[in-house]
């Protein structure tokens, strides 16, 4: 097994097993792998592991890898993949010779699938016939993605009956099929092991044989001239898809011959050409499908026809899908029914906004997907019954008009329409809400502004000062920094939230974590605490008063604490002499944490150093409302702007008009 492997069964970190391997001359050699990727007797390491208290967990999964890796080669994996039958609660392979190593693996597997379930044992058998790398050259569906795509065959109710996946790799579709009532499952795969698989996980999951073959569907179609109710497919998206190997006359290219290198175009009509008309399909396509210029005849084509139905932007970087680094869009086409009248609309969903913020700027691991396949249940249902007023939602649908998209481009990205089709009474209410926020700030600006101004000329200091260091020699202050974690924590229990010096800087909340370390106390911020960055930033927050919200919160990196004597030091009067532009620019870096023990504090009596604080904290607050009236500024101008652009807002007719502009540079005159 690999050191990865032992980690996750002893409960440790990874870097812990490779510290063992350096420090302990008696831990296992490896006995195969790379020197990157080594492998070592699991037998051997429990051994050592026992001789020092250490238990390994439970992990069925990570003993059946271990065991194929030691019992089997990938050829013989494939073997036995390829012949596995049901038989009672496990398997039986026919073809194979059941010696001790193949009957030792298949009670593994039958032990794994018992507890992790089937589809997840049959992967790891999956994952060592194809080398023992895991997801290499395999783009699986995730469950979750599977399931919402399923569940977009509403409309069909009891009639989705047969369904086809053209490209089923592990058979996720095919089973999220079943549990939305098919009964007739059929799929093909170009890899023997994935459609082996496929065949053995919707069989366990389901108790549905299903029809699984082998060939490149696109080339060598195995269910040539089979309609069926519905096909859900994430098809492969090449670069070339041998286009020259395809007869131009192909019956299935109805909307358009596709280039070689528009394979998802050629997925899209090969998906339309097994439906029965009326019937659906549920594709997951990279999101350049909707406006490369290469396939704009044939989306115009699919369009006119009423093929296309609907187009879904998923989260940018969605977990569930890291195997690929495109953004991905799901398209529902319906084959046109010669009987019903064409279609003369689509909904364009974009999934950003219902995802969270944090999906938005890219930060994938944090989408809550829940709220994403609710919301794209909701509108869809709402637009097949033709409710259109609730299957658009500000900044998330919209349902537009066939014609409107017909266009020279024929772009079909969700985005941009989406941002154009705002509800005006929505976007004006917004507007009111940050003005009124933005007048706000502006008073809060104009209120600290008076209390700056609070000050008197002085002819000249005619205090003594001394050093931060020499005031902490006294015991007046104390200046704490976090020690460095000597380790990499092992689960979310071992850390806790801390504060950065980036978070000072930016006036952010607490954003960092440190690991807890027996016998390394963790240094905690205390309300009164002057938080200063190691590195100043040429436009950041010189340092940050911790007041109730930051109280316990440990120490993070790039930051150092003042703790001041109250009885001495006043900390706004300490922090505002740390602050001070002159004071930090006369020391000549802005590497505070060299500089900070050499900075001078004036010796002031504690009321004469809170009259000093007092101002300090007025220049802060009006710095802070500042930056709070300059968000909202910003905000003002972005709800504006869209809204006028959009057509949901336009000026009132007490605007200023072109003549009463006096400023050259603003355009007309």
């Amino acid at each position: 097994m690999t050191a990865t492997e032992i980690s996750k069964l002893v409960g440790v970190t990874r870097a812990t097993v490779s510290n063992w391997r350096k420090r302990h001359e008696d831990f296992p050699k490896p006995v195969g792998g790379t020197e990157f990727r080594p492998v070592f007797d699991w037998n051997a390491v429990q051994a050592w592991l026992a001789d020092r208290g250490q238990d390994a967990t439970e992990a069925p999964i990570l003993s059946l890898q271990t065991l194929l890796r030691s019992s089997l080669s990938s050829a013989d994996a494939q073997v036995l993949l390829a012949g596995l039958k049901p038989s009672g609660s496990g398997w039986v392979s026919s073809g194979f010779e059941t010696t001790d190593a193949v009957s030792r693996v298949l009670k593994t597997l039958a032990q794994t699938a018992e507890v992790e379930g089937p589809r997840l044992a049959l992967q790891a058998l999956a994952d060592h016939a194809h080398g023992g790398e895991q997801n290499v050259g395999l783009y699986r569906t995730p469950e979750l993605v599977a399931r919402l795509m399923a569940e977009l065959l509403q409309p069909l109710g009891a009639g989705l009956v047969r369904v086809l996946d053209p490209a089923c790799g592990g058979g996720s579709l095919l089973v999220a099929a079943a549990e939305r009532g098919a009964t007739e499952l059929y799929g093909q795969d170009i890899s023997e092991t994935q459609a082996a698989l496929a065949r053995l996980v919707v069989q366990a999951e389901t108790e549905i044989d299903a029809d699984i073959a082998t060939g490149d569907s696109l080339h060598d179609d195995a269910f040539s001239g089979l309609e069926v109710d519905a096909v859900l497919s994430s098809p492969p998206s090449l670069r070339d898809w041998s286009a020259d190997r395809v007869h131009i006359d192909d019956p299935r290219w109805g909307y358009g011959t596709p280039g070689r290198m528009d394979s998802d175009l050629a997925w899209v009509q090969h998906a339309l050409a097994h439906l029965r008309p009326g019937g659906l399909a549920v594709l997951l396509l990279p999101a350049p499908v909707a406006s490369k210029a290469s396939g704009r005849r044939i989306r115009s084509s699919l369009l006119r026809a009423g093929a296309l139905r609907a187009v879904v932007n998923l989260p940018p970087r969605l977990p569930q899908l890291l195997w690929t680094r495109l953004n991905l869009q799901i398209w529902v086409l319906e084959k046109p029914d010669p009987k019903a009248a064409v279609p003369d609309s689509v909904l364009l969903v974009d999934t950003a906004s219902a995802a969270g913020e944090a999906a938005q700027s890219g930060a994938g691991d944090a989408v809550d997907w829940p709220p994403v396949a609710d919301t794209v249940r909701r509108v869809w249902s709402a637009f097949v019954e033709g409710r259109f007023a609730e299957a658009e939602e500000a900044n998330v649908s919209t349902v537009v008009r066939v014609v409107d998209l017909l266009d020279e481009e024929v772009d079909l990205t969700p985005g941009p329409r989406v941002k154009l089709a705002i509800d005006p009474g929505i976007v004006a209410g917004e507007a009111d809400t940050v003005l009124a926020l933005l007048r706000a700030r502006v008073a809060e600006l104009d209120h600290a502004s008076k209390a700056v101004g609070q000050v008197a000329p002085l002819s000249g200091p005619t205090w003594r000062t001394a050093t931060i260091s020499d005031l902490a020699s006294g015991g007046a202050v104390r200046i704490l920094r976090a020690q460095p974690s000597r380790s990499t924590a092992s689960n979310g229990e071992d850390l806790r939230p801390a504060i950065t010096g980036r978070d000072i800087a930016t006036g952010s909340p607490a954003s960092g974590q440190v690991k807890v370390e027996p016998g390394s106390p963790t240094v905690e911020v205390e309300v009164g605490d002057v938080l200063v960055p190691t590195v100043r930033a040429p436009r950041g927050q010189a340092f940050r008063i911790a007041g109730p919200e930051e109280v316990g919160i440990a120490l993070g990196p790039n930051v150092q604490l003042v703790r001041t004597d109250p009885q001495r030091l006043d900390p706004w009067f300490v922090a505002g002499f740390i602050g001070g532009i002159d004071e930090a620019a006369s020391l000549g870096t802005t590497a505070i944490h060299s500089a900070l023990h050499r900075m001078r504090i004036p010796l002031l009596p504690l009321t004469q150093q809170q009259r000093y604080g007092e101002a300090f904290r007025a220049v802060h607050q009006l710095r802070a409302a500042l930056a709070q009236a300059g968000e909202a500024v910003d905000r003002i101008a972005e709800v504006v702007t869209t809204g006028l652009v959009a057509g949901a807002l336009e000026p009132t007719a007490s605007s200023a008009t072109n003549k009463d502009i006096r400023n050259p540079r603003g355009g007309s005159e």
